[in-house]
């Protein structure tokens, strides 16, 4: 039997249960809902940023493909959410100098999934593992290498773009507008000099990186694209978005109980970033009201959770949301623990079983692609002690993944091959 163990240091935490009195605050777009608004749960800080300065957005994880559109953008004639997209039905990158627009509008648009930050416009079409939509990974040079053409109209102009390729964090791209041969080329070192972001931004206009992200944000209000009364797909909508840091959980608590409501334990969370989105409020003969029998929960890995609830909505005028927030439970770290973890056999095929020192009574297990990608999850009820799990990947393709075993917060993760 072939048995790879990897020590790792791991926090022993305990969790306290004494909530945080709750504190009123807001999170004011403008008029038009002009700005897009960061919010940090621990201190009340905000950062409200022009929502029409950017165009695209890029993830500043060096294992993740995600390119994002910004929905905030005035729509181009008929378009019917932020820039029209297309992914150019003629050709491959190699088509770039020759992009022909004839007959576009009869062209398929693309938009950000409602639900995932992994999944941006440019992600769309992918496969899974090597195809991202915009590029394949490369397995000789470890590298996701661009085979597409996207063409963006926007109220200024039409543009197409080329991701050339992301290797060790940095995207390279080239853009020019339609009608034009060659573009401009644009290298951005993303993991390294915007490390402490989630996303930067790049306005096509002006040819400029926009780092206008509050670091370590919890809360972003923008504008994004999601189904509109639940039932109309790709719409513009303005709403609140979550850090995926977070998982969150709605409870229907009933009415006037919000404010007392403090049973998050048993709440079934979840990491969809629409998860407060813009449901919580809606309008009804022509005012604004907002939710008063739910509340949402969030909670991170470290095991701090927060209650959020809104009070009051301001449409266009101001487009502002009051609710008021709770701190219900943090984790303190008491001391530090050798624990391990063994994962056999591997290379695996159809199966693999993990042993672990369980600390708790349910353990998470998920497992990534090379690029940061969820490709797999399971929960399952664990005893304290030495523990076995086995796990059927037979449905990946072959090659690396990184498995990562979570359990009260604390995360210990080993790579795998899947032959």
């Amino acid at each position: 039997m072939n048995k790879i163990t990897l020590n790792l240091l791991m926090l022993a935490s305990t969790l306290t249960l004494n909530a945080q009195q709750s504190i009123q605050d807001s999170l004011e777009m403008g008029v038009g809902y002009a700005n897009e608004v960061y919010y940090k749960l621990e201190d009340g800080q905000k950062q409200a940023t022009p929502a029409n300065n950017w165009h695209i957005g890029f993830t500043t994880d060096a294992y993740s493909s995600t390119i994002i559109s910004n929905a905030g953008l005035p729509s181009p004639g008929m378009g019917v959410a932020g820039m029209s997209i297309y992914k150019y039905p003629n050709g491959t990158n190699t088509a770039f100098e020759t992009v022909d627009t004839t007959g576009m509008t009869a062209w398929t648009k693309i938009y950000d999934d409602s639900i995932s930050f992994e999944l941006g416009a440019f992600n769309q079409g992918a496969t899974g593992h090597p195809d991202y939509g915009w590029g394949s990974y490369n397995m000789a040079n470890h590298q996701i290498v661009g085979n597409s053409v996207f063409v963006l109209k926007t109220p200024e102009n039409t543009y197409k773009i080329d991701f050339i390729r992301k290797a060790t964090g940095t995207i390279t791209f080239r853009y020019a507008k339609v009608g034009e041969a060659t573009g401009t080329e644009i290298s951005i070192p993303l993991s390294t000099t915007y490390a402490a972001k989630d996303f930067v931004f790049f306005n096509l206009v002006t040819g400029e990186v926009v780092d206008k992200e509050l670091e370590d944000w919890d809360l972003w209000a923008v504008k994004y694209i999601d189904f509109y009364n639940g039932n109309i797909p790709n719409q513009a909508v303005t709403g609140i978005l979550t850090n995926p840091k977070w998982t969150i959980a709605k409870v229907n608590v009933g009415s006037q109980t919000q404010p007392t409501h403090q049973e998050f334990g048993t709440a079934t969370y979840s990491s969809n970033k629409n998860a407060i989105g813009q449901n919580y409020k809606e309008l009804v003969n022509m005012v604004w009201q907002v939710t008063e029998e739910d509340v949402y929960y969030l909670k991170n890995e470290a095991g701090d959770v927060w209650k959020w609830y809104p009070t009051k909505f301001v449409g266009t005028g101001a487009g502002k949301t009051v609710f008021m927030k709770q701190k219900m439970a943090t984790v303190g770290i008491e001391s530090i623990e050798i624990q391990f973890i063994d994962i056999y056999p591997n290379p695996a095929s159809n199966d693999m079983t993990i042993v672990f020192d369980s600390k708790g009574s349910s353990v998470d297990f998920t497992i990534r692609n090379q690029m940061g990608q969820v490709v797999f999850r399971e929960n399952a009820t664990t005893n304290t002690g030495i523990t076995q799990q086995k796990l059927d990947i037979s449905t990946l393709t072959q090659g690396m993944y990184f498995v990562e075993v979570n359990q009260n917060g604390n995360a210990m993760i080993q790579s795998i091959i899947k032959k």
